[in-house]
């Protein structure tokens, strides 16, 4: 019977002990903060800014002649002939690689998943339509296709001039350089 006891003075004991913990919270003796009083401010106001500051500009000298390339008829690239093109394989295709066409130079990376076309290609930084738009690639003998629009169109024909580098040019004609 004296365990009995012991749990029926035990439980106001442990409930006033819970309620003072409780309490304690609520009723604690760290005082809040008080709020911060707004500050007055003054109306916002318009005003035109001042012209900017003349700066002296150097002048360069402007050439008479003609730059390099500029007045002559433009050039289609080539591709080099398929006895000059190195032998290669798939894996040597695979990785990131940088595209040079047309005075844009961006990033192609190929990979051996396959995809509509051949294997899955992309690139990155690009910003004409023809090289934004490579999604494969394929490789029949020495000639690396590089294709466009879910690898139905063909955008770029290459031969590897180097294990680093290929050449070839657009399907609109113009020359590309694909290397590492």
């Amino acid at each position: 019977m004296s365990a009995h006891l012991d749990r029926t003075t035990a439980l106001p004991v442990i409930v006033v002990i819970a309620a003072a913990l409780v309490l304690s919270g609520c009723f604690g003796s760290r005082s809040r903060p008080a709020p911060i009083a707004a500050a007055p401010s003054e109306p916002v106001r318009t005003a035109s800014l001042p012209p900017p500051a003349e700066q002296p500009t150097a002048e360069a000298p402007v050439a008479e002649e003609p730059l390099p390339g500029e007045g002559e008829p433009t050039q289609t690239a080539s591709l080099p002939s398929e006895q000059q093109a190195l032998a290669i394989g798939r894996a040597d295709l695979i990785g990131g690689w940088a595209i040079a066409s047309g005075g844009e130079t961006c990033q192609l990376f190929m990979s051996l998943t396959t995809w509509t076309g051949g294997y899955r290609a992309s690139t990155r930084g690009c910003s004409t339509p023809t090289l934004s738009t490579i999604s494969a690639w394929d490789l029949n003998g020495k000639t690396v296709t590089l294709k466009g629009g879910e690898g139905a169109s063909t955008v770029a024909t290459l031969l590897a001039t180097d294990k680093q580098q290929f050449n070839g040019t657009t399907a609109q004609g113009a020359a590309i350089t694909v290397s590492r």
